[in-house]
């Protein structure tokens, strides 16, 4: 399986980066109902991308961009929790692998995410202590480019 940022696409990066740009810092339902629920893709997509980019770039800005752009995309779309963990996942070692206490930068997203379902499984996954890359399927691999994810299976 090829990396993250090799298998998905950035096409819709432009799109995702303007959502985050004008969210407002204590978002609102209204906001999220404003959304097409078709940016949800590009959101997770974005979210994902932006793990690795954090990573690289040592950025707990990015970072927390991940979280907000994953959280929004899961606003939108209501996918399995399931889901939605694996994917928190990876921003959750990121955070460890920058010095960060997840729990911190996950509650610093929840804080800024509507009252809900959502905002209450960001603060209860960055809580955790438990992540582990290999239980939520994915590897750490070194690129040419730098360090990304990719699932294990």
């Amino acid at each position: 399986m090829k990396p993250n940022l090799e298998r998905i696409p950035g096409t819709q990066d432009r799109l995702a980066e303007e959502i985050i740009a004008r969210a407002p810092r204590r978002i609102e339902q209204s906001f999220v109902r404003s959304l097409d629920p078709a940016t949800a893709l590009a959101l997770g997509r974005y979210g994902a991308r932006l793990a690795s980019l954090a990573l690289r770039q040592n950025s707990v800005d990015l970072l927390r961009r991940s979280v907000l752009a994953t959280s929004l995309a899961r606003c939108l779309a209501s996918d399995d929790d399931r889901d939605f963990m694996v994917a928190l996942a990876v921003p959750w070692i990121v955070a460890q692998q920058l010095g960060e206490a997840p729990a911190e930068v996950f509650a610093t997203v929840g804080d800024s995410l509507p009252d809900g379902p959502v905002a209450r499984l960001v603060h209860t996954f960055g809580a955790r202590t438990d992540i582990t890359l290999e239980a939520f399927g994915w590897d750490l691999v070194r690129t040419a480019d730098g360090p990304d994810f990719r699932p294990a299976y």
